[in-house]
């Protein structure tokens, strides 16, 4: 499993990086934890050439394990992104989309199960004047470029986007610590007692310097059963991330 998207957050935060999409992407319908890799389109004003056709093109491609990424899709006069597109994108293996701009048919993402994240929800389509301006090639999203080579990570709690999984060890390390100030909230101890549990993570992770077990954490770990135990949430970082390059 992947790293919580709010662990992931922080972690780039205190290494002075950004990489979250959400805001100003809202969640039109949340998942469980997924990583993927984007699959980048980009909108802009007027008909254009081919209208929206490189758009539905796309979805006859392999789409096995990506995120689509629509960038530009508030130059539409309404939804760019419905049922027909989900269910045809859902047949060729898509895990996810992020739309910058509005989506419609709403229950359907809930019916057939694909994640969404987007401005907002429209009743009427996207109208005339708009078009595909590039497919494959760099977005912007709130500042943060998103290309083909991007991780994208998705939960019920937000997206970010990665230019590599690096941030991954750190991620999973600062989640444990925030589960072990809440296991101790729960045992009763003060929040500033609680608290004590991240702050070394926090340090470090500010310091840039790496964390692993035997370091920054170690001893200081709270754990009520003894010792160290890594973050519960992460299985197999390594099939993770092996996951992503095979796709």
């Amino acid at each position: 499993m992947v790293p919580p998207t709010t662990a992931i957050a922080d972690v780039l935060q205190l290494r002075g990086l950004t990489g979250w999409l959400s805001p100003p992407l809202r969640p039109i319908h949340r998942s469980l934890g997924l990583l993927g890799r984007a699959r980048t389109v980009r909108l802009a004003p007027g008909p254009g050439v081919d209208g929206l056709d490189p758009l539905h093109r796309m979805m006859d491609e392999d789409l096995e394990d990506r995120v689509i990424v629509v960038a530009g899709a508030e130059a539409a006069a309404g939804a760019v992104w419905g049922e027909i597109l989900t269910r045809a994108a859902l047949a060729r293996g898509a895990t996810g989309l992020l739309v910058e701009g509005g989506v419609r048919d709403v229950n359907a993402f809930r019916d057939l199960g694909l994640p969404v994240w987007a401005l907002y929800e429209a009743t009427a389509g996207p109208g005339p004047d708009v078009h595909v301006a590039c497919v494959g090639g760099p977005v912007e999203i709130a500042g943060v470029v998103v290309d083909e080579t991007t991780s994208i990570v998705m939960d019920g709690s937000g997206v970010v986007a990665l230019p590599s999984t690096d941030v991954f060890p750190d991620s999973y390390m600062y989640a444990d610590a925030e589960e072990d100030v809440v296991r101790a909230l729960r045992d009763g101890a003060s929040l500033a007692e609680a608290n004590r549990y991240k702050e070394d993570v926090v340090r470090t992770l500010r310091d840039g310097r790496a964390l692993d077990d035997a370091g920054a954490r170690g001893a200081g770990a709270y754990d009520p059963y003894g010792g160290h135990r890594a973050y519960r949430g992460h299985g197999d970082y390594e099939g993770v991330v092996g996951e992503l390059r095979r796709s």
